[in-house]
C-alpha cells in the first residue's frame, strides 16, 4: 500500500499456472486446492500466483517453483455449485510459512472451512467471519461480493436489530 501512494511501481507476481518439468534448483507445490491461486511471496519479496484449476481430474498437479522460504499471504478457493461459480478470497500478512527445497515436494494444506466467532459485552455484540489461520475473508457469488446479513435475537428468539456487516 505504501508503495502505491508513493507512487513506486508494484510488481505483478509471476505467474505458475501450469506443470513444468522441474530445473536445478527447484522443487514443486502441491495444495489440496483443486481450483483457485495461491499468493506466496520470497525472502526478496518477489511475488508468486500458484494456480490450479483441475476441473474434474483426480487431483492438482504439482507447480514447479524455485527453493526458498515462501509467506503465503492470499489463497482464493474457487467452487462451482448449480451453475453459480462461488470463490472465498483470504488474506493475512502471513498465512504460513512454506519453504520449498530444490527436488522435493511440499503440500500446502488450505483449511476451506469459513469460520464465524461472535462476541457479547454488555450491550455490545461483535461478530468476525475469518478463513484459515483468521485471514480476513471476502465471499464472492458470481464475481460479486455478497451481501452478509445478520439478525440479532434475544433468550426468547425476538428480534432485537438486523442488518448488512460492512467488509473490512
Amino acid at each position: 500500500m505504501i508503495e502505491y501512494l508513493e507512487g513506486k511501481p508494484i510488481e505483478v507476481p509471476t505467474a505458475v499456472t501450469k506443470k513444468k518439468r522441474k530445473r536445478k534448483g527447484e522443487g514443486t507445490l502441491t495444495s489440496n486446492i483443486s481450483r483457485g491461486d495461491l499468493f506466496l511471496t520470497d525472502a526478496q519479496g518477489k511475488s508468486f500466483r500458484v494456480s490450479w484449476d483441475t476441473k474434474g481430474k483426480a487431483k492438482p498437479e504439482p507447480r514447479s517453483l524455485p527453493a526458498g522460504k515462501y509467506r503465503l499471504r492470499t489463497y482464493r478457493i474457487e467452487h462451482e455449485e448449480k451453475g453459480v461459480n462461488w470463490h472465498v478470497s483470504g488474506t493475512a500478512h502471513k498465512i504460513k510459512e512454506i519453504e520449498v527445497l530444490a527436488g522435493k515436494d511440499v503440500k500446502v494444506e488450505i483449511d476451506p472451512r469459513i469460520h464465524v466467532g461472535t462476541r457479547v459485552s454488555g450491550k455490545r455484540a461483535m461478530m468476525s467471519i475469518t478463513g484459515a489461520k483468521g485471514a480476513g475473508l471476502t465471499i464472492y457469488r458470481s464475481g460479486a461480493r455478497i451481501p452478509m446479513e445478520y439478525r440479532l435475537l434475544d433468550a426468547d428468539k425476538k428480534e432485537l436489530a438486523k442488518g448488512t456487516m460492512e467488509y473490512g
